[in-house]
């Protein structure tokens, strides 16, 4: 008992005073085993004995005594180690006295003497939102910094051969680098969740301190709604030191930018990730700078389905309204009725893109140029009808088109069938003198030879003619078997032909007009 007395006491000393005469070793219990009683009794004793007084930390420690024949009769000398089998083996405690170290050594208030080399990397992985009223933008990154600060530096072989280790953030000096067009940082969308986990910096011998973290970024962004929805945007995160200028701390990027862990956005589609380095004076300091430039292209598919070809299917419909027959006897009523419902719509649609996109005075939107141009066409389309309905109107009045005009609208005239009378001269006539008045009375007449008469008779006979036929056709229209008679009739106008051609001519035009923009646009999404 004395002996393992004796043995506990050395143990606890050399661990005490950093000595490795101790080992400590990892073993499996299958593999190493007592060869005697005494041998077990001694490990067992040696075990709780040093448990109790707290003599290791981490790992096994098994001290081993031989007794008997052939196996000596002193205790071993022992080395308290770890072990490993991937690499050099590493001392158990080194870990925190490394730390203890480190931070003995380094003030987080203080940077590191001289010029500081910061690389400076920025992982985009999704952009949450484009916000065109209030021009920012929402990007999820993944940001690692890189500098060496020798003041964190050891050396791995008076420590274990430690070749890394942790320490928080918190615990080190860490450059002010922010993002000099951020509106809102945080870790993650919860802050409150990501202020409980912690993100140490992993530093290496040399004095590299690595810093990562993800953070959610909202930057202002200047939107450019002149080709909205076709447009393309660029936006620029600014990064660079609050304080320190370029002769304390000097950016460098990564040339080339990983999106291995981005996810696309439903609206944007992303076509590059560049990053420049540069400067800028602020108040008389020179400031290194990184600018990290994100170009998107909106996909437009929503705002085409949703409001660009329902806006042109009304344009169409309304536009063949206008210029169609609303009943089969061809009146043309309640027409500026519906240009005026037509042009109400593309305002409603006008309201709706103009709340989407913000208010400027230096550009109109193309949706809204496009709306504007729809508006306008069937205004125009509404008051041309007018123009027709008015020569409807002169063909509906019996009056009769010049030649000309018909064949100008590639219109042929009509024949009219007209009776031929003569006078002969030579036929007696039987006059009188003497004409009845509505009194009943008697009045003679200065009679005038019946060649002086002719003439006269001629012109007014051929006008009685024409005014007898007009009627006798009109009479004969009417038929009650053929009620569509007399509307045949009377559409065989000249005015109501030249309208009916001008409808034609129109409809074709503004449905035309208002076909082309939407074909641009479909091709230009």
């Amino acid at each position: 008992m004395m002996l393992v007395s004796l043995l506990l006491i050395n143990v606890c000393a050399a661990w005490d005073s950093g000595s490795t005469s101790a080992s400590v070793e990892r073993e499996n219990p299958e593999k190493r085993r007592p060869n005697s009683g005494v041998e077990l009794y001694l490990q067992v004793k040696v075990k709780l004995e040093l448990d109790h007084c707290h003599c290791y930390e981490e790992s096994l420690v098994s001290v081993t005594v031989a007794w008997g024949a052939g196996r000596g009769k002193g205790l071993t000398s022992a080395n308290y180690a770890e072990s490993n089998d991937d690499g050099p083996q590493v001392v158990a405690g080194s870990s925190k006295k490394l730390t203890e170290y480190l931070l003995s050594r380094h003030n987080l208030n203080a940077p590191p003497d001289g010029l500081l080399d910061l690389h400076y990397e920025m992982e985009l992985v999704h952009i949450l939102g484009i916000d065109e009223l209030k021009q920012t933008m929402t990007v999820l990154v993944y940001v690692d910094e890189k500098w060496t600060d020798p003041s964190l530096s050891w050396d791995p072989a008076l420590f274990g051969n430690i070749s890394k280790t942790w320490i928080p953030l918190s615990k080190i000096w860490v450059p002010d680098i922010i993002i000099f067009n951020m509106v809102r940082a945080s870790r993650l969308q919860r802050e409150d969740l990501l202020s409980a986990v912690r993100a140490p910096a992993l530093i290496y011998p040399n004095g590299t301190v690595e810093a990562s973290h993800p953070a959610v970024y909202t930057v202002s962004c200047e939107i450019n709604i002149k080709r909205f929805p076709l447009d393309d945007q660029r936006c620029a995160l600014e990064i660079a030191s609050w304080t320190y200028g370029k002769e304390k701390i000097r950016l460098h990027a990564h040339t080339e930018h990983s999106l291995e862990h981005y996810t696309d956005n439903e609206e944007w589609r992303l076509l590059k990730v560049s990053v420049v380095e540069d400067e800028y004076e602020h108040e008389g300091i020179n400031v290194s700078e990184l600018r990290y430039d994100v170009s998107v292209k909106r996909r437009p598919l929503f705002y085409m389905v949703t409001l660009t070809f329902p806006s042109y299917v009304m344009c169409a419909i309304s536009v063949v309204g206008l210029f169609a027959r609303f009943s089969t006897t061809g009146e043309r009523e309640e027409r500026f009725t519906l240009g005026v419902t037509a042009i109400l719509t593309m305002a409603v649609l006008s309201l709706v893109v103009s709340e989407k996109v913000p208010h400027s005075s230096t550009h109109v939107p193309l949706l809204v140029a496009y709306f504007l141009f729809n508006m306008i066409s069937v205004s125009v389309a509404a008051m041309t009808t007018g123009i027709v309905m008015k020569v409807h109107r002169m063909g509906r009045h019996g009056k009769e088109p010049e030649e000309w005009l018909l064949r100008l609208f590639c219109l042929r005239p009509l024949k009219i069938r007209q009776g031929i009378y003569t006078v002969n001269a030579d036929s007696p006539f039987h006059s009188s003198s003497y004409l009845k008045g509505l009194n009943g009375e008697l009045r003679k007449c200065e009679s005038q030879p019946v060649s002086e008469k002719i003439p006269v008779l001629e012109s007014y006979i051929h006008k009685l003619a024409r005014t007898c036929e007009n009627i006798q056709d009109e009479i004969d229209d009417i038929d009650v078997d053929d009620p569509t008679a007399f509307r045949r009739r009377r559409e065989a106008n000249g005015y109501v032909r030249i309208s009916e051609r001008l409808d034609l001519i129109f409809m074709t035009f503004f449905i035309t007009l208002v076909t082309i923009p939407v074909i641009v646009l479909f091709y230009l999404s």
